[in-house]
């Protein structure tokens, strides 16, 4: 497949058509550093394998930014640009996979008199009213206590899981109903219907989104949300107990050897320390220095590098 862009670009400068910045408020790094590579382009077709071989990324993961483009009228792929409705940011291990629509709102707002008919129906609901405004810190307006009703009422969410999903999103900073809305019918949707797997939920999330920081505060990654693949990379590395000081110094490796962030490069040279046992960025480095009485290595290290950046470079 070849993308290129809809609108003519020429000489030393491009331009952004007007739909693309409406965008950008919602783009991610790495989504607006798709559409600039892209635009810079001119009528230069673009394909996910050139786009993975700029960001040293997966393939998979470069056709997924330059979809998100092109979903919005921006490019257009083979001469079909079809807009569609994609998520606007990338897709997260931890977030489940929709299996069915969710529920919607009522057309109509449910009346005063009908959520005091329901309160009086269901004694749950008073007492979530009166959590949510303590979770929350404010005193709820007439569309907030609808709101609530309509969560437990029509769509079905448990009482007591609607409350631990406003404390998880309270403590994250997202005390907006609209965003506590979503997450709760994503994690209904999911099957996380108690409050021990609504528990296990908030666990996994953040475990991944410490363990998510420490490796990209290792790799010196700054301003962007790992992509998809690069997550799936650094799951495997939780799995396989690296540090991420050897992390660090794997990334050290990798920029002196390529000029460059490769994850790739990276996990190759983890995998190989991991298989040796390596568990220190000291026991790593001891592993190309001379015996005594030994002229060079057991191995090849530079045949090694420059046949790990070779894959590397077909990634």
């Amino acid at each position: 497949m070849a993308y290129r862009v809809v609108v003519k670009c020429g000489g030393g400068a491009f331009f952004v058509p007007n739909e693309a910045a409406e965008n950008l408020k919602l783009c991610t790094a790495a989504q607006l550093r798709t559409l600039l590579f892209t635009l810079s382009r001119g009528f230069s077709e673009t394909t996910p394998d050139i786009l993975a071989a700029e960001f040293g990324i997966d393939i998979g993961d470069a056709k997924d930014l330059l979809d998100y483009w092109t979903a919005r009228g921006i490019l257009e792929c083979d001469g079909v640009s079809a807009v569609v409705s994609v998520p606007a940011a990338p897709k997260t291990v931890s977030v489940p996979v929709e299996k069915a629509p969710l529920p919607k709102p009522p057309e109509t707002k449910l009346t005063m008199k009908e959520v005091q008919r329901l309160k009086e129906e269901d004694a749950g609901i008073a007492h979530v009213l009166s959590e949510a405004e303590r979770i929350l810190g404010r005193t709820f307006t007439s569309s907030d206590t609808e709101t609530v009703v309509w969560l437990i009422s029509y769509a079905g969410v448990p009482a007591e899981v609607l409350v631990t999903v406003m404390a998880y999103c309270a403590g994250i900073g997202k005390n907006n109903l609209r965003y506590i809305q979503k997450v709760s019918l994503e994690w209904l949707d999911s099957g996380i219907d108690t409050i021990e797997a609504a528990e296990e939920r908030i666990r996994a999330l953040n475990e991944a989104k410490s363990w998510e920081g420490e490796v990209k505060r290792s790799l010196e990654i700054y301003g962007r949300n790992l992509v998809t693949k690069e997550k799936e990379f650094c799951e495997s590395w939780r799995l396989y107990g690296i540090s991420p000081e050897l992390i660090h110094f794997a990334y050290e490796k990798c920029i002196e050897k390529t000029a460059k962030l490769s994850f790739p490069y990276i996990n190759k040279l983890l995998l190989s320390w991991h298989q040796k046992g390596f568990k220190t960025p000291a026991e790593a480095a001891a592993e190309n220095k001379p015996k005594a009485g030994s002229e060079k290595p057991s191995f090849d290290l530079e045949e090694l590098e420059r046949r790990m950046m070779l894959e590397d470079s077909v990634l």
